[in-house]
């Protein structure tokens, strides 16, 4: 990504690679651990959404959305707009347990050619409000609207809900300002307060929602261990030490070339887009976890964890199958600050072990692994089944 200008030196913006557009939303189910999104269907969920919803006996938690439905006919015609309506694109937030649906949310204001999508018509009944499920369910829209390829995800709401205010930033949602006289509602004014999470910042968002929701944070009685404020500031311990940080798909350019550069390394043939194409998959999908080396705005190296188990141990574990650093960059720590980032990162995520594999020549290697703590498997064979491609 490089700062465009024109012929008088006017910066026009950065450019964005490859941009085809974001895939328009489709009426899937999202399923999790604690709970499902599925596209709203009247017949399917109408009864159980509105006897969770009738549980809010004053009607408090309806004063900044809309009047509450106060006949047959009443909740009928909203259910029905519900289950019409393709902007907004309605789901219930159904109890894994039960099957009951508890809440409902929907995206809208969504627009696949610039990449901006809006989460909202937020309906959390109290048996969904202050859950697991609940902070799942957002979980489940955010991961969605990013694999589509949506490069902003966006959250609005009066400026007088106080709970809605302080959710945006739990949920990683940076504050953008507020939209003074938006609109008129009721005839009451309206400020809208302004939300955004971009897809570079997804990636570390991300790993704090799955560490948080991850089962060993919550104890037998289902109470938190870690708030997902602990959580997110227990992974940046990595991104504020000596250069080190977990990537983003705004490093996407250089990551690809330095991981094009490690699989030549390893014998490959130079192929920037099978590079390009599989550390984009990563970032995206999250299935792994970058940590790279930055300095005076250049990339100089990274390593990436691939997560796995220890069945002996019982407990989670992570490969880390890649460490390479720049050749102009050798000989300076790079190396040994990126092992130091991913040995911080997994005590922090209570990991039991981390491991990895290297070739037997690769000397250099080995004396930086081993001076760092890393110890030689003397009691194991390694073996490998190779698969042909169909």
């Amino acid at each position: 990504m490089s700062m465009q200008y024109d012929q008088y030196g006017q910066a026009l913006g950065v450019t964005v690679d490859n941009w085809q557009g974001a895939t328009p939303p489709q009426r899937i189910t999202l399923q999790g651990r604690f709970c499902r999104l599925e596209p709203f269907s009247q017949a399917q969920h109408g009864a159980g959404l509105r006897a969770a919803l009738e549980l809010d006996v004053d009607g408090r938690d309806w004063a900044y959305l809309m009047p509450r439905p106060q006949s047959d006919a009443d909740w009928s015609n909203w259910f029905g707009m519900m289950e019409d309506s393709r902007d907004p694109l309605f789901f219930a937030i159904v109890d894994q347990t039960s099957g009951q649906a508890i809440g409902s949310c929907s995206y809208l204001r969504i627009d696949p050619a610039m990449g901006v999508i809006e989460v909202g018509w937020l309906r959390f009944s109290p048996l969904l409000q202050r859950t697991a499920a609940a902070t799942e369910a957002m979980y489940l829209l955010m991961r969605q609207a990013f694999d589509w390829g949506y490069r902003r995800y966006e959250w609005k709401c009066n400026a007088l809900n106080a709970p809605s205010m302080r959710a945006a930033p739990r949920l990683g949602f940076t504050f953008e300002g507020i939209f003074r006289q938006a609109r008129v509602n009721w005839g009451l004014n309206r400020d809208t307060a302004w939300f955004s999470l971009l897809d570079s910042e997804w990636p570390a968002n991300r790993a704090a929602m799955e560490a948080w929701l991850d089962a060993a944070n919550f104890d037998a009685a289902g109470k938190q261990r870690r708030s997902l404020e602990e959580c997110r500031r227990a992974l940046a311990v990595t991104t504020r030490q000596d250069g080190v940080r977990l990537a983003t798909l705004a490093d996407l350019p250089q990551l690809a070339g330095l991981f094009d550069g490690y699989r030549q390394f390893y014998g490959r043939h130079d192929d920037a887009a099978t590079s390009h194409d599989f550390i984009r998959q990563r970032l995206v999908q999250g299935d792994s976890i970058i940590l790279v080396y930055e300095q005076d705005g250049a990339l100089q190296g990274f390593t990436q964890l691939y997560p796995l188990y220890t069945s002996v141990a019982a407990a989670p574990a992570c490969l880390l199958n890649d460490l390479f650093v720049a050749p102009t960059a050798r000989r300076g720590g790079v190396g040994r600050k990126l092992l130091a980032a991913a040995g911080e990162l997994a005590v922090a995520r209570g990991l039991a072990r981390l491991e990895l594999a290297t070739a037997h020549d690769n000397l250099t290697a080995q004396a930086l692994y081993e001076s760092m703590g890393w110890q030689r498997e003397t009691q194991f064979y390694r073996y490998r089944l190779p698969l042909a491609q169909r």
